[in-house]
């Protein structure tokens, strides 16, 4: 089962891609996108062009691919390397997604360093970027021009593209670091890729690397005029600063958070049926109003393994039975997405279930019980409404005849036209009255017109 992508996404990432739906327009860029969008034709591309790394070339390389795969749940991509002297991967697609990977980067990072990167790739695999990573790459290259939709592109769509897909890069980096157990290595990607060639031969200092995102996250902070340098030079990349990624990744290493995704992880690629920690991948109003056992199913699946159902005989709200009016995981009812649990903790669903007919009629031992509501019964023939009344313990009844020249389409001759007790013309399954209360039933009969 492949790891679930709330493990991973960084807060930015996950407001920059809800401010980008919302944006006017964005719903029409996406559907032209996806009228013109074709998987096979980067396929097409790929195995024409690019050297096709698999089991039978460079084989070393596709070794380093499977176990991280193995580890976070997901298919084998397809991965290819690609003759660009830029130090760059990037993965595309939807439902098959690939790898690319230039040569650039595996003549730039010592050979100990590549499977960081395709961690990185598969990263953005996990969590659910590739399809909008691969729009944003045509359509902000140009390529809208081409294809006919750049005047949807508005101004505040391309920024908002551009300023997500650098958030996103935050999430895919700690994929990587979860999947090498430790951030540092992320660090030295990095370096890598702000300079630090393999062949150069002195030792880089990712204490001095880190200190170099400090000093600038203080000086953007330090006045409106940095802030506003800063979008105005990097609000049109794709990826964010690499002294900024490496610091956002340590920072999310010295967590909680980060230590219990190792774990989970680890667990999972060793098929460990009891977590020691689960991530909530729903929040508690997710589970509202489902139906009780698709609720325990979904927490099952998240790794809880101390289910319990509490029934709940009364809701101030109009709801079906067996339905979820409520779900605590370790007495708290107002967890979030991203929270995490002991795999142990009492999670417990409370759900609607009304009074049965006999548990009424037990707690009103002098009275009588309707076992139907009033709706229930039109349609039905009056003599089995009659009958079962009696069984609950109604013994006065008005029965009537009401003479019909046309029947309806939907009744039958003795159907119950109209029914009340003791003048209640509406009344609900486990509803009481007296033991005096009179029955009134109305039925059809059909009666032939005079000549």
């Amino acid at each position: 089962m492949a790891i679930a992508p709330e493990i991973f996404i960084h807060e930015s990432d996950k407001a920059a891609l809800n401010t980008l739906k919302s944006i006017p327009g964005f719903s029409q860029v996406l559907k032209a996108f996806m009228k013109i969008w074709n998987e096979r034709q980067y396929r097409i591309l790929n195995m024409s062009t690019y050297l096709n790394v698999n089991d039978e070339q460079m084989s070393e390389y596709y070794d380093m691919l499977k176990p991280i795969c193995k580890k976070l749940g997901i298919k084998v991509p397809e991965l290819y390397i690609s003759l660009d002297p830029r130090p760059n991967a990037y993965t595309s697609g939807d439902t098959d997604p690939f790898i690319v990977v230039t040569s650039g980067l595996i003549n730039a990072f010592p050979k100990e360093l590549l499977p960081v990167v395709l961690a990185h790739e598969c990263g953005h695999i996990v969590c659910h970027h590739v399809l909008y990573k691969t729009m944003g790459k045509m359509i902000l290259s140009g390529a809208a021009e081409i294809i006919g939709f750049r005047s949807l592109l508005t101004a505040p769509i391309q920024t908002a593209f551009y300023y997500w897909m650098r958030c996103s890069e935050y999430s895919a980096d700690r994929v990587a670091a979860v999947c090498c157990g430790d951030s540092d290595i992320v660090t030295e990607m990095c370096m890598r890729l702000a300079g630090y060639d393999k062949n150069i031969p002195f030792e880089a200092n990712k204490e001095a690397f880190m200190q170099q995102a400090v000093e600038y996250r203080k000086m953007i902070k330090s006045s409106a005029f940095n802030r506003s340098m800063e979008f105005m030079m990097f609000n049109r990349m794709s990826h964010p600063m690499n002294a900024v990624r490496a610091y956002e990744c340590r920072k999310w290493s010295k967590t909680d958070t980060f230590r219990y995704a190792v774990e989970f992880v680890d667990e999972e690629s060793r098929d460990v049926v009891s977590h020691t920690h689960v991530p909530m991948t729903k929040s508690a109003k997710d589970f509202m109003f489902k139906d009780r056992r698709e609720a325990a199913d979904m927490l099952h699946k998240m790794g809880f393994t101390n289910i319990v159902m509490e029934r709940r005989t009364e809701t101030s709200k109009h709801i079906k039975e067996g339905r979820v009016i409520g779900v605590t995981v370790a007495g708290s009812k107002d967890f979030s997405v991203g929270d995490w649990f002991s795999g142990d903790d009492r999670a417990v669903i409370y759900y609607y279930q009304p009074p049965t007919y006999e548990e009424i009629s037990a707690e009103h031992p002098d009275e009588l019980v309707v076992p139907a509501g009033s709706i229930s019964y039109f349609g039905k023939n009056y003599k089995d409404v009659e009958a079962e009344l009696r069984a609950a313990g109604f013994v006065e009844f008005e029965i009537t005849r009401q003479p019909d020249i046309k029947m309806g389409i939907f009744s039958s001759e003795g159907d119950i036209a109209k029914i009340a007790i003791n003048g209640a013309e509406k009344f609900d399954k486990g509803d009481v009255f007296g033991k005096d209360a009179v029955v009134s039933i109305r039925y059809h009969a059909y009666e032939e017109p005079r000549k």
